[in-house]
């Protein structure tokens, strides 16, 4: 039966049409990852320079991103290191970025693979930005996760650290709070 089925693989037509799949799909994933770049792009050109009328005129929705695409076109292009600007920033900007790389982070991994990743070297700025935006519940779980990292991933505590974490993170709704933390203390975030 086998060699039935593979002989059918093996014919011209079908050859043809799982390499035209084959072409589809990596055209698909190519376009996808353009269009986030182009909008990525888009975004950093727009907020190259964060004024203050700019920063008042940006929609909720969309401070937080405006606010790190600012950060993203300061760095070099050839080398970007976030990590190594990050001291340089205000302790706004320092906290926004945080905690945005945190939940995008988050959004894409489980919370053990953010911390075998090089974002975990985020880690400690963002439990001082999570606290920093009054999001305490969710810097208090981070900490506690960053220590049980270390030692016990992958055991019981690790996963109650992690629920009381993401359980924190549903609370408290850190990107809502950096757009309250933007709104209250703008002169942060202009250039």
């Amino acid at each position: 039966m086998i060699p039935l089925m593979l002989e059918g693989l093996l014919e011209p037509g079908t050859l043809v049409l799982v390499a035209l799949a084959l072409v589809i799909a990596v055209y698909l994933a190519f376009l996808g990852k353009k269009e986030k770049s182009d909008k990525t792009a888009a975004l950093c050109k727009t907020y190259a320079v964060m004024t203050e009328e700019l920063l008042a005129s940006v929609p909720d929705e969309e401070l937080v991103r405006a606010v790190v695409a600012n950060l993203i076109k300061k760095q070099d292009k050839k080398r970007p290191d976030p990590a190594s600007q990050l001291p340089l920033l205000s302790r706004g900007r320092s906290a926004v970025y945080s905690v945005w790389l945190l939940c995008n982070e988050l959004e894409k991994q489980e919370f053990d693979a953010f911390f075998r990743s090089s974002s975990a070297r985020f880690a400690e700025p963002a439990a001082d930005g999570l606290e920093r935006i009054g999001a305490t519940n969710s810097a208090t779980a981070l900490r506690a996760a960053m220590r049980t990292a270390e030692d016990d991933a992958q055991t019981p505590l690790w996963e109650a650290v992690t629920t009381v974490f993401r359980e924190a993170v549903a609370a408290e709704q850190p990107l809502t709070q950096c757009v309250q933390y933007i709104r209250d203390n703008p002169d942060e975030f202009v250039d």
